[in-house]
């Protein structure tokens, strides 16, 4: 069974203001399974989006943010969790002056992102 250590994990920025940690997806080996840990800072944004091939599940791990589901805008907070179907565009805004953080929960190694308006 591999442990993950999310100090040994890859770490970009998807959006300005939100660095993303992945820790599980197929470099680990996974075969159904993308897991990633999103830091979103004070006044950040992910950019609304969708996924054409797959739904997307969002525990909201800690703070306040305010959720785009499809038309409709919630706010969400620790334990909380998003489910966005495949196709339907979300994101989020922190609009509090504390960082949130998120896990970003995917049945999927094959996730694609695709920006809209």
């Amino acid at each position: 069974m591999p442990i993950i250590n999310r100090s040994d994990t890859t770490t970009d920025e998807a959006y300005p203001g939100v660095p993303r940690s992945q820790l599980i997806s197929a470099d680990q080996d996974a075969q159904s399974l993308s897991l990633a840990h999103l830091d979103v800072a004070a006044g950040a944004t992910i950019g609304t989006h969708i996924h054409p091939n797959t739904e997307e599940a969002m525990v909201i791990v800690d703070g306040e943010l305010e959720a785009v589901l499809g038309d409709e805008k919630i706010a969400v907070q620790t334990g909380d969790t998003v489910l966005a179907p495949a196709g339907v565009k979300h994101g989020f805004v922190n609009r509090s002056s504390a960082k949130a953080s998120l896990l970003a929960i995917f049945p999927t190694t094959d996730v694609q992102r695709v920006p809209v308006e």
